[in-house]
């Protein structure tokens, strides 16, 4: 259809001023047959031209070549056509260039086959005057029968020497039957000499799937004419107007690159000196758009689709099956006629391979508008089925915004008691706030909401907020200071704090009479198991953390899960059962990669284990992503950025990352500072003291033995005289000479009555070792090392190893063989070790070095021989060559000397 909004915005798509030209459907014949004259100002399209001059190219004797610029109505493709035609034209003179803009009496196809006679007649002039007339010759009318004129078409085109490409404008108003086969003649038996585009404002029914699998058709889709960040810049540019990066960011979004949409904007902005006002009141006001759509867009459309669309344009984006919820109609047929008509609709595949629409934003505004104006109560019952529909597919966040919107405060605080802790467990806390600041004064007001809110709080680290919030709703609803939720999140708080006594409130919730609402049942059972953690009952907290995992599972929220599957890892990580940890956690991971919430806080958290399992096992590739000490996820938390799940997380992946860190040096420097703020902060105080020893150790491997001493200093101002305290205490006084000091805290922490967390036991007994080897007592050295090893084989713990094995290398090398059942896990261990050079490294020939390797098996100098296929003099020579190197006088001497220096 015609108007003047359209002609207008058609003809300023790519002006730099309004030009008024009449619309071709209303042309006068002779105009037909050439594009818009040439208008100043166009934006540059290159990207495009190059395309189109492309889609001409035809290879081969086979037929010519067809493109397809099927987009709405504004988004530039007739200005686009008559700007590449006319370049075209003064770049390619061996080329005739034909226009055709098709109207209405198209529609009859005598009058067709006259219109198509005379296009291919005119070519155009490449200096963009009048046609020329000259070209074809003239061909006969539509007096003769459809086939034969097709005939006569073809062989008129084949004749001819020059090649041509004709232009074919406004093909969407095709719809007389024979017309439109008239047409897909021509397109599927073009000569090879002609290439034809067509553009329309969705595609035509022809049999582009046969040209495609031919290889002839190349095409523009919307999203292909749609105007990139460069021709924005440029269009505006027209209008003297320059955008800044977050203004740009707002036109894009705002229009998609919709051409029309654009200029309108630049329109009317242009002198103003306000642009972010003006911007702004643009995007939420927008009467011009709203002209544009009705009058170009909707218009055109049937009844059944208008009212398919408006009911639809209730939700952001629609499935068929909620489609269909929401219109009582076949949506998959609607859907199809969307399409068909080129409506600007975007489709996006979901992880469960549901395909979602969605209108442009600016048409999905102007239908809730338009919706909401024509029937208010369709509108109302349209929102409550999406509503219920997407509540009961667990798109419970949509359903929430639905809720709020229908206004009904009864409604909403049920909603709110089904689903809202779930929400929060899934990670929408922040949603949840935000949707519910327009929820009415009686929502806001309620118990459940505030619940609900305070659950929100916690979940995004604001205990304050939390506790404020839970101490208003004791004081003004006594009752509820026994519920499960409440008191599930009072344990939460409780645990966060360094002097709480938690021992009452596990009691309590213990004791609790068990919920109907598995979302409480699976939250009260995730706290519990912190709480009992934190007391080091493992054993309990192991239960519980099974429990939450059970629950949670039920209900389907996956991020919960996985951060119950991590408290597992937890669990037995702080009990010593490093392969436990291992297992844990690679589970948890895996989980989060199968459920697809890899991008989640939840995953950081998991990965945290994982990267600590990885550090002590001396692991350094995983194939997992692993933050870095630089890039862990942070949370905002009354205007202060702290990191998502505490300080302890990014100690972790600073200790995962040291071993391959450019500069240890300053990655150490790194796991400090977190360890500081995490003792500073004395939340979670065991996980705190857990990580105490390892971060001492790690400062003390890059020389910092001041900065060992201040976190020693710290801690134990923090928390008193801890067996954690005493290990780490002792590692800082051995590396620096002080063994009857460190030797007395290393007792003091194996003879703690506290029961021993994490690896600590091990590390205990390793520097036990090293401290014996310092001062010269290689019997108990070994005694303490072999112990080390029994506890550290089974989890595959080398890292305590590796802290001191500058001191443990010559206790290993010296009763290698005597290690028992741990004897292979001390050669794994030993291997890791840097040897320490010999002071005159003995050069052995290739000969000795194969014997020397041998003398490790234990067997004779006659089955040396045999292995080798060699003499047994040969062997006793290498072995007298070998201890006149290694300066010794037999193999037990020999094969010490060697493993000291390395050799093997």
């Amino acid at each position: 259809m015609s108007s003047p909004f359209r002609d207008a915005a058609a003809v300023t798509l790519d002006a730099s001023h309004r030009v008024g030209h009449t619309h071709a459907s209303d042309a006068p014949v002779s105009g037909r047959f050439h594009p818009p004259s040439a208008i100043k100002g166009l934006v540059p399209r290159p990207r495009l031209h190059q395309k189109l001059t492309a889609s001409t190219t035809t290879e081969g004797s086979g037929p010519g070549s067809v493109g397809l610029l099927s987009a709405p109505a504004g988004a530039g493709k007739t200005l686009l056509l008559a700007n590449w035609a006319r370049e075209y034209s003064r770049a390619s003179p061996d080329v005739d260039l034909a226009w055709l803009t098709l109207a209405e009496r198209d529609n009859n196809v005598s009058v067709l086959c006259e219109s198509l006679a005379e296009a291919i007649s005119t070519p155009l002039d490449p200096a963009g005057r009048a046609p020329t007339g000259q070209g074809f010759p003239a061909q006969a009318g539509s007096s003769r029968p459809v086939e034969q004129w097709l005939a006569h078409f073809a062989e008129t085109v084949e004749a001819h020497d020059r090649r041509t490409t004709l232009i074919l404008d406004d093909v969407h108003t095709l719809h007389d039957p024979m017309s439109i086969g008239l047409l897909d003649q021509i397109l599927t038996h073009t000569p090879d000499n002609l290439s034809i585009i067509v553009a329309a404002r969705y595609e035509p029914p022809l049999t582009w799937h046969r040209l495609a699998l031919d290889g002839r058709l190349t095409r523009f889709a919307s999203t292909d004419l749609a105007f990139d960040r460069t021709e924005i810049t440029a269009m505006f540019g027209e209008y003297d107007i320059t955008l800044g990066d977050d203004e740009l960011a707002i036109v894009e979004n705002f229009t998609k690159g919709w051409g029309a949409v654009v200029r309108l904007t630049a329109a009317f902005l242009a002198g103003r000196s306000d642009i972010g006002d003006a911007l702004n009141e643009f995007t939420h006001t927008p009467r011009p758009i709203a002209d544009f759509l009705v009058d170009e867009v909707l218009t055109s459309l049937p009844e059944h689709v208008t009212t398919f669309m408006l009911r639809t344009s209730v939700v952001d984006s629609f499935s068929a099956q909620l489609a269909e919820t929401l219109t009582d109609s076949n949506a998959r047929s609607e859907i199809d006629a969307l399409i068909q008509y080129n409506f600007p609709v975007t489709r996006t595949d979901s992880a469960d391979h549901t395909t979602w629409f969605s209108y442009h934003p600016l048409l999905l505004e102007h239908l809730r508008a338009e919706f909401r104006r024509v029937d208010h109560e369709e509108r109302n019952r349209a929102h409550l089925r999406a509503a219920t529909w997407f509540e009961s597919h667990h798109f419970e966040l949509e359903a929430l915004e639905l809720e709020v919107s229908i206004g009904d405060p009864c409604r909403i605080l049920a909603f709110l008691e089904r689903c809202g802790l779930g929400l929060v467990l899934d990670g929408h806390s922040g949603d949840v706030v935000r949707v519910l600041e327009s929820a009415p004064t009686q929502v806001s007001e309620s118990p459940i909401t505030r619940l609900v809110l305070a659950a929100a709080a916690l979940h995004s680290g604001d205990v304050t907020s939390a506790t404020t919030c839970l101490d208003l709703l004791e004081a003004t609803h006594p009752p509820i200071a026994d519920e499960p939720l409440f008191l599930a999140m009072s344990l939460e708080i409780s645990c966060a704090s360094p002097t709480s006594d938690n021992n009452p409130l596990v009691s309590r919730l213990v004791r609790r009479q068990n919920s109907t609402h598995s979302d409480v049942e699976a939250y009260a059972h995730l706290e519990v198991a912190t709480a009992l953690l934190l007391k080091r009952e493992f054993d309990r907290a192991t239960v519980e953390y099974t429990q939450a995992v059970a629950l949670g599972t039920l209900r389907g929220r996956s991020r919960f899960v996985l951060k119950a599957l991590t408290g597992l890892g937890f669990v037995a990580s702080l009990s010593g059962d490093i392969e436990a940890m291992r297992a844990h956690s690679t589970y948890a991971i895996d989980y989060a990669v199968e459920h697809r919430i890899t991008t989640t806080a939840e995953y950081e958290l998991s990965a945290s284990v994982v990267a600590f399992a990885a550090y002590l096992c001396a692991t350094s590739e995983l194939p997992y992503r692993i933050p870095t000490i630089g890039n862990y996820r942070s949370t905002d938390v009354l205007g202060a950025s702290v990191p998502a799940f505490g300080w302890h997380t990014v100690v972790t992946f600073g200790l995962h990352s040291l071993g391959d860190a450019a500069d240890r040096r300053s990655t150490a420097a790194d796991v400090r500072d977190a360890m500081l703020s995490a003792i500073a902060l004395r939340t979670f105080s065991l996980a705190t003291l857990a990580l105490l020893p390892p971060v001492v150790n790690a400062c003390l491997s890059v020389g910092e033995v001041e900065w060992a001493g201040r976190l020693v200093r710290d801690a134990a101002d923090e928390f008193g005289e801890t067996s954690e305290i005493h290990l780490a205490r002792a590692a800082v006084a051995f590396s620096s000479n002080k063994f009857a000091e460190a030797l007395v805290e290393v007792s003091e922490a194996l003879g703690s009555t506290e029961e021993p967390v994490l690896a600590h036991t091990v590390y205990a007994w390793t520097l036990e070792a090293g401290i014996h080897a310092a001062t010269g007592h290689e019997r108990k050295s070994f005694r303490s090392l072999h112990k080390a090893l029994r506890a550290a084989e089974t989890g595959g713990l080398l890292r305590p190893f590796l802290d001191y094995g500058a001191s443990l290398r010559p206790i290993f090398d010296e009763f290698s063989g005597h290690f028992g059942d741990q004897e292979a896990f001390a050669e794994q261990v030993r291997n890791r070790i840097r040897p320490q050079e010999l002071v005159s490294a003995p050069i052995l020939t290739p000969g000795e070095y194969t014997v020397l390797r041998e003398l490790a098996s234990g067997d004779t100098t006659e089955s040396i021989a045999d292995t080798l296929f060699l003499s047994v003099n040969t062997i006793k020579t290498h072995l007298r060559g070998i201890y006149r190197k290694l300066e010794v006088s037999n193999r037990r001497d020999a094969l010490k000397a060697a493993r000291r220096g390395g050799l093997i």
